[in-house]
């Protein structure tokens, strides 16, 4: 399956999802060790993990009877490459320059 840049986007539009990332940048993590570290329930910390697996932002496993959790690189390298390639098509376009009236 491709990972979809507006699908990583859209599931990064939210702040606790970001701090989520941003702790998974670290190592993987289990659910409750997630849990422990933000100022939201569990149930609530569940939810974000399922839209940010839903858009191929983390990938989980179960072992035992804990879900660990951890970041897909490939979800941001593609959210990198979009941005470099757009960054580069519009340093090749031609430029307006605009006077100040």
């Amino acid at each position: 399956m491709a990972i979809e840049v507006g699908d990583v986007l859209a599931a990064l539009a939210d702040g606790s999802r970001r701090r989520i990332v941003g702790r998974l940048a670290q190592g993987p993590a289990t659910t409750g060790q997630l849990a422990e570290l933000f100022p939201i329930s569990r149930p609530a910390v569940s939810q974000h993990l399922k839209i940010l697996q839903t858009a191929d932002v983390v990938r989980t496993t179960l072992v035992g009877r804990h879900r660990w959790h951890e970041l897909n690189p490939d979800a941001l390298h593609a959210i990198a490459d979009w941005a470099v390639d757009l960054a580069a098509r519009h340093e090749k376009a031609p430029s307006t320059s605009r006077t100040p009236t």
